[in-house]
């Protein structure tokens, strides 16, 4: 007997000692159920940041995000929501708005009436000697090493990619389709960029596709390094490879 309650002792322990060292996933869910993953880390809150000269020598600060803005003048921070705007994007904290336009902006008193006292005018964006370079446009070809003919119908993708960031997939900063109708390959493209959305710091990388209907026939095996930086009026020769059908 007394042998026999060790044993069970014995067991009883040992799949006590089996459920504390298991996994999280094998110890929550019971038997045939399936299993989770949860991911309850947040994503960091990634900010572009734009300096402008003003009228006066004032300088003002502002970062963006999503729907955000801060904002920094005169060594004070204004946390700003963007709201309805008709012309330019307009961020406020119930008390300053950010009103920018283009290359330029206006800092003033948010006031119902939209005549606030202006706090910083006449403000310009300062770019960097890269930004000033830069032209907007990209272009290149796309192209593969198949000999065959693609219809008509076939559509064009080109994407510009921010590689900098781990998100996936990759942030879309620009992106040009077009109908192949009755070219082939070497296709030429132009995709027009916003210089405002590009950080100069960061890497970027060109994809490309060519569609027909829902089904992808050609495909970037990876996407193709593009520094800006470095090139002005950047031209970029796409290889693309085909997809098994």
């Amino acid at each position: 007997m007394r042998t026999t309650r060790r044993m069970t002792l014995a067991l009883a322990a040992g799949s006590l000692l089996g459920v504390c060292v298991g996994s999280p996933e094998s110890t929550v869910l019971g038997a045939g159920e399936p299993r989770q993953a949860h991911n309850n880390v947040k994503k960091a809150i990634r900010w572009k940041t734009f300096q402008y000269k003003c009228k006066d020598d004032k300088t003002v600060t502002v970062s963006l995000t999503d729907t955000m803005a801060k904002v920094l003048y005169d060594h004070q921070q204004y946390l700003m929501k963007q709201t309805q705007s008709a012309d330019g994007n307009r961020y406020s904290d119930g008390k300053l708005v950010w009103w920018g336009k283009g290359d330029g902006g206006v800092l003033q008193e948010d006031t119902p009436d939209g005549n606030g006292k202006m706090v910083a005018k006449d403000c310009k964006l300062e770019k960097s000697a890269e930004e000033e370079n830069f032209g907007g446009t990209i272009t290149g070809t796309v192209t593969y090493r198949q000999r065959m003919a693609m219809p008509p119908e076939a559509v064009v993708h080109v994407q510009l990619l921010d590689m900098s960031v781990w998100d996936v997939p990759p942030p879309l900063i620009a992106e040009v389709k077009f109908p192949l109708g009755s070219r082939q390959v070497p296709v030429p493209f132009e995709l027009k960029v916003d210089p405002l959305r590009i950080d100069f710091r960061h890497s970027y990388a060109l994809r490309a596709r060519i569609v027909v209907g829902d089904e992808i026939r050609f495909l970037s095996e990876l996407p193709t390094a593009l520094r800006l930086r470095d090139n002005a009026s950047p031209h970029v020769e796409l290889v693309l490879m085909q997809m098994e059908r």
